[in-house]
C-alpha cells in the first residue's frame, strides 16, 4: 500500500562519518540541556527566566519561525542570557535540527485539507502529514518531493478526491518538511567541515550566513534540475493515487484516528513568564509573524466553539504576538478546543511558512546600530527618512538598515532606478485595515507601518517609478502613467504597452470595491514588478523579505502577486515598459525573458495551470453544442491539454538535440494527460452528483477508475441513460494518444512551433 509506504519512523540523530569526538560531545550536552529546560518549563511551578527564554528558543525552533542557523546567531547574541548558556543552547539547536525536531506541522492544520469534497475532515491531517512527509524523505532532493507533493494534491482536487484548498495547505506542509531536511542536510555539513577544519561550529556559522552557503536559507523560487522535475512527475500520480484511497476510506475509520495536535515545549507559566519578557525587551515586530495572525484572527477566536474564557486569551494572542517570540510564548498559552478547533494549528503553519522570506536577514538586536539618515540620503538620493510618534526610538536604527539592505538589493535588478527626491515615512498611525503600506503620489511619500511594511517594498517602489514615468512623460505630478495611459486611451506605443500588460496579468476577485482596486493599471504593474524583483533576485540566489513576500508560484505572500501569466505576454510586456523607463542589466534581462517571458519553457506546476486553470469558452465560441450538460467544460478541458501539448512540443524544437532529454519530454506529456484526466473526472462526477445524487456518482467514480462493485446494478435506467454519455464524454477529454517511448526519437511536432518548419524524424535506426 503506498499510504503505508510513506509513513516513516522518526530518524533519530544517527552517526554521520567526518564528525569528530569534541563535536559530539558539544551536541550531547546541548541535548542533556535542551532536555533539562523543556522538562523545566512544562512544570506547573515557578519557571526562572533563563528556562523560560531558552526554551523559547526551542520552541522557536519546533514550530519552523524562521532559518534554524538565523535563530541560533540571534540566540548567540542575546544578551539576556548567560555566555554558557547561549553556547549550550546554540549546540542544543544544532543537534535538535540534526535529529529533525523542527519545523514541526501540527496534523489539525491539515486537517483542512478534507477527504471527498469535505472542507474539513477531523483526522484526516494525521494521514495526510505521513503521506507528505514521507513524499519529502524518500526524494533523494527534498525539493522535488515538494514538487511532488504540490502536484499530487493538485490532481487531487482536480479529480474532487480533496477539497478544493487542499493544495495550498500540502504545499504549506512540504515547505516546511522540505526545510526541514534542507536544515538536516546543512547541519551535518556544517558539523562535518568544523571537525575537518578543527574549528568551532558556531564560529563557522555566521560566515556560512553571510555566504549564503546554508541550503535552507537559499530563495524557494529557485528552479530545479531536469532530473529532480523528472523524478517529482514521475512520483506525483503515485501520490494522488494515495490520496484516492484515502478519500474512499470510511469517515468513521478517519474519524478514530483523531488526536491532540502536537504540544509545545513550553507550559502555561513559562509561557507566561516569556511573554513579558518579550515585551520587556522590546524586539521590534516581524511583519509575516504579524499578517499571519491578522489573516486568521477570525478563525482564532470567533468560532462558534469557542468558550468565551478562551476567547479572551485567543483575543489577547491576537494583539500580543508581533513578533517570532511573542507569538511562541503566546500560542504556547491556548488551549485547544474541540475536534473542529484548528485554529491554533492553522496559524502556526501560515506563521511559519510567512517566515520563510526572511531566512537571508541579518540578525538584529535591540541596541544595535544602523546607517544614520543621512548615509541613507546620501546613497539613495532620499529626501527624507523619518518616523512617526508610534515608532520606538530603539526601533528606529532596525527599520533604517532594513531600507538600506532593501534598496541595495533593489539595484542588483534596477540598475538605472533612481529614488532621488522619495519620502520614507515610518508609522502606523491613521493605517486602514486592508493596507499594509501606502505610496502617496500627492507628496510622494512611502509610508511604511512598523507592523506590516515589510514584504511591500517592491511594490510600492513600483508606484514609485509610474510615478515618475508620469512626470516625465505626461508631464504631470500626483499620478501614475499606467493609470493614465489607459484612463486616456491616446494610442501611443507606451500607453498601449500598460493597456496590454492589465489586459494580460491576471485579474484578482473580492468583493467589488476590492476588485477595483486589485485591478487598476497601477496595481497591475506593481504586482508584476513585485514578481519581477523577487524572482530576479532569487536567480541571484537573495531572498528579501522586506523587499517582496514572493517566495514562488504557490506561496505568492500576503500581498495580491499572482504568478505570471502562462503565455508569457505579460512578462515581454513588462520588459519592455522597463527598457523605456530603466533599463536593466543585459543578463537579468535575458533570465528573466526566458523564463517568465513568452519563449518560456512551461515547468510541471505551469503545465498543470494550463489544464486546470482553463475556463470553459464561452457559448457564441462553441462551434457546436450537445444537448446534454457539461459539454462546453469538457471542451475546454481538451483544449488545455492540446495546449499543454504544443507547449511541450514547443520546448522540443527550442531544446538542442544535445540536451534533450527523451524521458523528460514523454513525462511531461503523461502530467498534462494526468491533469486532463483528473479535471474530467472532478466535473463529471459533479454533474452526475446533481443529476443522481450520492448513490450515481458512487457509482461512476468506480466506472471512471476501472473498478467493479456493489454499486454496479444500483441505478435505474433512466438515470444510467443520463449519466452514461457524461462518463464516457469524461473519458474522452481525458484520453490522448502519446509518442511512443519504445523508439528512440519519435516526435511529430507542428509546424506553427517550429521554425524551420515540420519536425517528423520517428526512428534514427
Amino acid at each position: 500500500m503506498i499510504i503505508a509506504a510513506a509513513v516513516l519512523a522518526a530518524c533519530g540523530p544517527a552517526s554521520q562519518p567526518g564528525i569528530g569526538p569534541d563535536v559530539r560531545r558539544e551536541l550531547d550536552r546541548g541535548t542533556d540541556a535542551a532536555t533539562a529546560w523543556i522538562t523545566k518549563a512544562r512544570m506547573y511551578g515557578d519557571v526562572d527566566g533563563t528556562t523560560a527564554i531558552a526554551s523559547g528558543y526551542l520552541e522557536r525552533l519546533r514550530l519552523g519561525l524562521g532559518s534554524p542557523f538565523r535563530l541560533i546567531e540571534i540566540a548567540l547574541g542575546d544578551n539576556r542570557l548567560p555566555d554558557t548558556v547561549r553556547t549550550r543552547l546554540a549546540w542544543a539547536m544544532l543537534a535538535r535540527t540534526r535529529s529533525r525536531l523542527t519545523y514541526q506541522v501540527d496534523p489539525v492544520a491539515l486537517d483542512r485539507i478534507g477527504l471527498h469534497r469535505r472542507a474539513v475532515s477531523p483526522g484526516s491531517g494525521r494521514l495526510h502529514l505521513a503521506l507528505i512527509d514521507g513524499a519529502v524523505r524518500q526524494s533523494t532532493d527534498p525539493r522535488s518531493g515538494e514538487l511532488a507533493v504540490r502536484l499530487a494534491y493538485m490532481l487531487a482536487a482536480a479529480a474532487g478526491d480533496v477539497g478544493s484548498s487542499a493544495p495550498d495547505v500540502a504545499a504549506r506542509a512540504a515547505a516546511l518538511i522540505r526545510d526541514r531536511e534542507l536544515a538536516r542536510t546543512d547541519v551535518i555539513r556544517l558539523l562535518r567541515e568544523a571537525s575537518a577544519s578543527n574549528a568551532n561550529p558556531l564560529d563557522l556559522l555566521p560566515g556560512w550566513r553571510t555566504e549564503r552557503r546554508f541550503e535552507v536559507e537559499q530563495p524557494p523560487m529557485a528552479p530545479l534540475t531536469s532530473e529532480s522535475e523528472l523524478n517529482a512527475m514521475q512520483y506525483a500520480p503515485l501520490l494522488a493515487n494515495a490520496l484516492r484511497e484515502l478519500a474512499g476510506r470510511d469517515a468513521s475509520i478517519v474519524q478514530a484516528v483523531a488526536q491532540p495536535g502536537t504540544a509545545p515545549l513550553l507550559g502555561r507559566t513559562a509561557a507566561k513568564r516569556l511573554e513579558v519578557a518579550a515585551d520587556s525587551t522590546n524586539f521590534p515586530p516581524a511583519t509575516p509573524i504579524a499578517i499571519s495572525v491578522m489573516l486568521h484572527a477570525d478563525e482564532l477566536v470567533e468560532s462558534p466553539w469557542i468558550a468565551r474564557a478562551e476567547k479572551e486569551q485567543r483575543r489577547h494572542f491576537v494583539d500580543n504576538a508581533v513578533n517570532e517570540e511573542s507569538f511562541a510564548a503566546g500560542l504556547a498559552q491556548l488551549r485547544r478546543g474541540p475536534t473542529y478547533d484548528a485554529g491554533p494549528a492553522v496559524i502556526a503553519l501560515a506563521a511559519a511558512v510567512a517566515m520563510r522570506s526572511s531566512a537571508q536577514e541579518a540578525v538584529w538586536m535591540p541596541g544595535l546600530a544602523g546607517p544614520s539618515v543621512r548615509e541613507l540620503q546620501e546613497r539613495y538620493g532620499l529626501a527624507s527618512v523619518t518616523f512617526g510618534d508610534d515608532v520606538p526610538a530603539v526601533w528606529r536604527p532596525y527599520f533604517r538598515r532594513l531600507i538600506d539592505t532593501a534598496l541595495s538589493d533593489l539595484r542588483l535588478v534596477l540598475p538605472a532606478l533612481d529614488l532621488h527626491g522619495l519620502n520614507v515615512h515610518f508609522t502606523g498611525e491613521g493605517r486602514q485595515e486592508a493596507t499594509l503600506a501606502l505610496h502617496d503620489p500627492r507628496s510622494r511619500r512611502l509610508v511604511l507601518p512598523p507592523l506590516t511594511g515589510a514584504g511591500t517594498l517592491a511594490h510600492e517602489i513600483a508606484h514609485d517609478l509610474d510615478w515618475q514615468i508620469a512626470l516625465r512623460r505626461y508631464r504631470v505630478r500626483g499620478d501614475y502613467a499606467s493609470d493614465r495611459a489607459v484612463r486616456l486611451s491616446t494610442g501611443d506605443r507606451f500607453s498601449a504597452k500598460f493597456q496590454n500588460l492589465a489586459d494580460n496579468s491576471y485579474e484578482l476577485s473580492g468583493t467589488p470595491e476590492r476588485a477595483n482596486h486589485a485591478n487598476r493599471p497601477a496595481e497591475v504593474f506593481a504586482r508584476n514588478m513585485d514578481w519581477f524583483i523577487a524572482a530576479s533576485l532569487a536567480a541571484k540566489g537573495r531572498v528579501d523579505g522586506y523587499l517582496s513576500s514572493v517566495q514562488d508560484d504557490m506561496l505568492t505572500g500576503y500581498g495580491s502577486v499572482r504568478p505570471p501569466d502562462i503565455s508569457g505576454h505579460a512578462g515581454n510586456l513588462l520588459v519592455s515598459i522597463l527598457d523605456d523607463v530603466a533599463p536593466l542589466y543585459p543578463e537579468t534581462r535575458e533570465w528573466f525573458v526566458k523564463h517568465y517571458g513568452r519563449a518560456r519553457s512551461l515547468t510541471p506546476y505551469d503545465l498543470m495551470r494550463r489544464v486546470l486553470e482553463s475556463t470553459p469558452a464561452d457559448a457564441a465560441t462553441v462551434m457546436t453544442m450537445s444537448a446534454w450538460p457539461g459539454e462546453n467544460r469538457f471542451a475546454s478541458i481538451e483544449r488545455a491539454r492540446d495546449a499543454g501539448f504544443a507547449a511541450i512540443d514547443a520546448w522540443v524544437c527550442n531544446t538542442p538535440g544535445a540536451t534533450f532529454l527523451r524521458e523528460y519530454e514523454a513525462t511531461r506529456r503523461e502530467l498534462v494527460l494526468a491533469a486532463a484526466k483528473a479535471r474530467a473526472r472532478g466535473v463529471a462526477l459533479h454533474l452526475i452528483r446533481s443529476m443522481g445524487g450520492h448513490t450515481a456518482e458512487e457509482w461512476s467514480a468506480r466506472q471512471l477508475d476501472g473498478q467493479r462493485g456493489p454499486f454496479d446494478n444500483s441505478l435505474d435506467e433512466p438515470t444510467l441513460a443520463a449519466i452514461t454519455p457524461i462518463i464516457e464524454r469524461a473519458r474522452a477529454a481525458g484520453t490522448a494518444v502519446l509518442p511512443s517511448t519504445a523508439i528512440r526519437i519519435g516526435l511529430q511536432s507542428p509546424p506553427a512551433n517550429c521554425a524551420t518548419g515540420p519536425l517528423r524524424i520517428t526512428n534514427l535506426f
